[in-house]
């Protein structure tokens, strides 16, 4: 039975992992190599240049520069609102807040795709079209961050936010003091999904950018105009490039990850 379980294991693995490996070995395939039968796993040799078409196409240094100024800037902002509005859901009372806090969390049930037209009207009234904050609008509220954050700081001992009121501190204080380093593995956590998130958002920047100067990297990955003649190495080559950051962070940050699901803060 313990072998079996093994098998199966590697087998799932093998499977999870295939699509990456393929993804990189077909970032050097040639134009040749996408029509041969039966179809390559590995390139017939090395072919750097799908990595440098992606370099030298005159809008794809721009399309990554809107998306880790999109990302960055609707993390930054989603954090503090999901921060503010844990903060207050969990230490103080006040009228209608179990209502309010109910109605934010069936959101989470409704599907973004139902509110699609209605925020793409607003925007377009708004004239944010064409614009950062019109992209990331619709990021800046994130219910399941604000859930996983208030149910965070509702184990955090009252003791501690009332000593820290009786000492004459102000929420600024205990906040900045005390909630944000006991916060930070979850924080980093939620930081890290946030920003791949908004990054690797497809239809909303599609929806609101005209411009190719406004378009992010995701959007942009679809227009680059290789596939056209069936060569579609540089299309995988930018989407090699694009997960390199990321494994990256990971690395970086894993230990914070970690941290914050063995205490359950977060689930998989």
């Amino acid at each position: 039975m313990k072998k079996l379980t093994n098998v199966l294991l590697i087998a799932m693995i093998l499977i999870m992992v295939f699509p990456f490996f393929y993804a990189i070995s077909a970032s050097f395939f040639s134009a040749a190599d996408f029509t041969t039968y039966p179809a390559k796993i590995l390139p017939s040799k090395l072919n750097f240049s799908n990595y440098l078409k992606v370099f030298n196409h005159k809008y794809f240094t721009t399309y990554l520069v809107n998306s880790i100024i999109t990302g960055f800037t609707g993390t930054l902002l989603r954090l503090i609102i999901a921060f503010l509005s844990s903060y207050a859901f969990s230490h103080y009372k006040f009228k209608g807040k179990d209502f309010l806090f109910s109605i934010l969390v069936l959101t989470l049930f409704i599907p973004s795709d139902l509110l699609l037209v209605e925020n793409y009207i607003t925007i377009q009234r708004l004239k944010l079209t064409d614009t950062y904050l019109g992209i990331i609008s619709t990021s800046l509220l994130g219910a399941s961050q604000i859930f996983i954050l208030r149910q965070f700081m509702l184990t955090i001992p009252k003791d501690i936010f009332e000593s820290a009121l009786l000492d004459g501190a102000s929420d600024r204080k205990y906040i900045f003091s005390i909630l944000l380093p006991l916060s930070k593995a979850i924080l980093v956590t939620l930081s890290l999904q946030s920003f791949v998130n908004i990054f690797n958002s497809y239809l909303w920047p599609l929806l609101v950018t005209n411009k190719p100067k406004m378009r992010t990297v995701q959007v942009g990955i679809t227009m680059l105009g290789f596939s056209e003649s069936l060569s579609y190495g540089p299309t995988l080559a930018a989407i090699i490039l694009l997960f390199i950051p990321f494994t990256i962070l990971f690395i970086i940050f894993k230990k914070s990850i970690l941290k914050a699901l063995e205490r359950g803060y977060l689930y998989i």
